[in-house]
């Protein structure tokens, strides 16, 4: 009996020490846990967020919570189910978000530049032209200046929104840039059909609109400027002949000024004298004189003539160009529909 008393007692002190080994060398060598840096997290997940760290498919009430930076949050009893299932960290982020937003950024940054500056083109001219005052203001709709303030406008607000909706991933900004975005882009391929559809309408219309600048040719130096270098650049004169510039009130043969029966010196064949200086006095006297006479200085042909022929020599490059207008802003609407959803996946996980 006492060798089994020995023997007991002997296997004992060995399971004892073997324990007190084990557990000496676990202290050694702690199993490696690889923590992720706090700096790696990405900005798309909240800090704070609470992951759970159990098996797929399982209920338990008693497992560790782990915080996005890897440190031990404290245990609760949450009840978990399998709908809650798969955790945050099986979603595998989208590889192209961070470059997508850095590139959108920098290129909204370029048009918000370029927006701004046509706005302020668009105040300064209204405000020196003093267009707004109540004595102008009817003719505020046929000013050039005009144009540039609405563009401007516009496109700040969309180069804005796309600068600050990416770069803060605000997802309200992002949908007024997406919803912008589209809107223009629909906006061209209705203006697309509807040039296709009424081009005679639209030659009755730009008609009449050069015979009011015509009219206001004296009168307002940002339509005489466009209407020179339409005339200068197309080698024309007049909308359909150099007799239409009897609507103007300076050029009718009825004034009593010096212009009289008279044409802008865009009109001429040689309007630079010396080859430097606007000659203004070379279209003198062309409303007078027979036509064999006049197309000897001045050009005779209108202008919209000269226009459509124009547009049916290049309209191939009209519509590169205006293909690759549309091709950018879908890249834009696309861009911004990838990071919205990066956001709302983001948002529904954690």
């Amino acid at each position: 009996m006492s060798g089994v008393y020995i023997s007991l007692f002997c296997s004992e002190y060995v399971l004892k020490m073997g324990t007190k080994m084990y557990r000496l060398l676990q202290n050694l060598c702690p199993q490696s846990k690889k923590r992720r840096d706090p700096e790696e997290s990405r900005s798309l997940l909240p800090k704070g967020v609470v992951q759970r760290n159990t098996k797929y498919g399982q209920e338990s009430d008693n497992f560790q919570y782990f915080t996005h930076n890897g440190a031990e949050a404290d245990d609760s009893p949450i009840s978990v189910t399998p709908k809650d299932w798969p955790p945050p960290f099986l979603h595998h982020p989208d590889p192209l978000v961070p470059y997508i937003k850095y590139l959108m950024f920098f290129f909204n940054s370029i048009f918000f530049t370029l927006g701004f500056g046509l706005l302020c083109i668009g105040f300064w001219g209204l405000a020196y032209k003093q267009s707004l005052i109540s004595e102008k203001i009817g003719n505020l709709g046929t000013d050039p200046m005009l144009i540039f303030v609405l563009v401007g406008l516009v496109v700040c607000v969309l180069a804005l929104s796309g600068c600050l909706g990416f770069i803060r991933e605000n997802i309200c900004l992002l949908r007024l840039f997406f919803a912008g975005i589209s809107t223009l882009l629909v906006a061209q391929c209705v203006f697309a059909l509807v040039v296709l559809c009424f081009q005679e309408q639209i030659q009755d219309s730009v008609k009449r609109t050069m015979m009011v600048a015509m009219s206001r040719y004296q009168d307002d130096s940002d339509l005489k400027f466009i209407l020179d270098e339409i005339q200068l650049g197309m080698e024309c004169c007049g909308v359909q002949s150099y007799q239409d510039w009897s609507i103007n009130l300076y050029f009718n043969c009825s004034s009593p000024g010096v212009n009289s029966c008279g044409v802008p010196y865009s009109c001429c064949m040689d309007p630079l004298q010396n080859g430097t200086v606007p000659n203004s006095q070379c279209g003198f006297g062309a409303l007078g004189m027979s036509e064999a006479m006049a197309s000897t200085f001045i050009y005779l042909g209108g202008c919209i003539p000269q226009i459509v022929m124009w547009i049916n020599r290049r309209i191939w490059d009209i519509a590169a160009g205006y293909f690759l207008v549309m091709a950018i802003e879908l890249v834009c609407i696309v861009c911004a529909q990838r990071v919205m959803r990066e956001i709302k996946v983001v948002k529904s996980l954690y």
